[in-house]
């Protein structure tokens, strides 16, 4: 007798157990595969940014043949790199012509901070640090420092203990300048008294041409006062290792050293020294020229009076004796007093 079997399929539970097994397997094998292509992707795009280095030191090396010396920018360079297009904010030729790359991207994909190459920059040099007062010496010259930044800067600005003598200026200033001593009385005063070309007898800037000792015949042709050949000269005398040599500013007095707006009438009178004002700065023996005019006056200048304040000149009366400011490196002055 034949028997027909009935022929098994999968049951509903079956098909559903099935379905989640593959579901919970694509869970777990989907991103160990995304993964491995991202490590891939990763590994492949490090491997462009090495070879577009690599192509950089050879064609560092290609121009020094050409060229005799090594280039100091890659836009010097002619590249032969054919592979992904990459791009790095850091391209880097360093001192010793080896490469660095940093924050490079391939086809626009970030690499992950990877770098080639070593930054090989060296740190940046660090100088003494100095103090408002500091009293140096440059060249058997004293000066008190007036402006230090921070040790990260080269330089420093120095005001001169002392003003220039008569016989200084007349000797720096010969054939421009002539500094005559007080004839009214024995005092110990100085009057800056004439120019030779008849610029007036201001500091460093004058919008006058007029004759010494009077007022007519001025003109408002801008004009530089003779008083810096007198600087010039003995800058390259006496301070020729200075990047600038000038008269001393009102930002210097005001900002730097201890002066403010103290009188009844500043805009007419005058600054006065503060009660942090450096005894330094003035002297009761002379006045000294700034280089400021006083409120663009064409007949008068800042100067600094023998008891501190600073008060406006006129070109043909008072005193005024000339005290170079110099900005020099540090590396140069050859002590130093606290």
């Amino acid at each position: 007798m034949n028997i027909n079997k009935r022929k098994k399929g999968f049951t509903l539970i079956e098909l559903i157990a099935v379905l989640v097994i593959m579901a919970i397997l694509a869970l777990i094998v989907t991103p160990l595969v995304m993964n491995i292509i991202r490590k891939t992707r990763i590994s492949a795009d490090k491997r462009s940014v090495d070879a577009y280095g690599r192509s950089i030191e050879l064609a560092i090396a290609g121009y020094l043949l050409d060229n005799g010396k090594f280039p100091t920018e890659v836009s010097q360079l002619t590249i032969e790199y054919s592979g992904n297009k990459v791009e790095c904010e850091t391209t880097q030729i360093n001192t010793d012509s080896s490469v660095y790359l940093a924050g490079c991207t391939v086809a626009g994909r970030s690499v992950e901070n990877y770098t080639y190459g070593e930054d090989k920059t060296p740190p940046a040099p660090t100088y003494n640090s100095y103090s408002v007062g500091d009293q140096v010496t440059y060249n058997n010259i004293n000066y008190y420092v007036i402006k230090d930044s921070s040790a990260s800067e080269e330089t420093v600005t120095l005001l001169k203990a002392e003003p220039l003598t008569v016989a200084e200026v007349n000797q720096y200033g010969e054939g421009h300048v002539n500094m005559y001593s007080c004839d009214e009385s024995n005092t110990s005063c100085y009057h800056t008294a004439y120019d030779n070309n008849e610029y007036g007898g201001m500091a460093y800037y004058s919008s006058i041409t007029c004759a010494y000792n009077r007022n007519d015949g001025c003109t408002t042709d801008y004009e530089q006062s003779e008083i810096k050949y007198v600087v010039d000269a003995w800058k390259e005398a006496k301070a020729p290792a200075s990047t600038e040599a000038r008269l001393i500013k009102i930002d210097d007095l005001t900002k730097n050293l201890g002066y403010f707006w103290g009188m009844a009438n500043p805009s007419t009178e005058g600054w006065e020294k503060g009660e942090n004002t450096p005894s330094w700065v003035y002297n009761s023996n002379y006045w000294y020229w700034t280089m400021d005019q006083y409120n663009d006056s064409s007949l008068f200048v800042w100067s600094v009076n023998n008891n501190g304040a600073l008060m406006s000149n006129g070109v043909n009366k008072y005193i005024g004796l000339v005290r170079p400011v110099i900005i020099i490196s540090k590396s140069v002055i050859s002590s130093t007093e606290n």
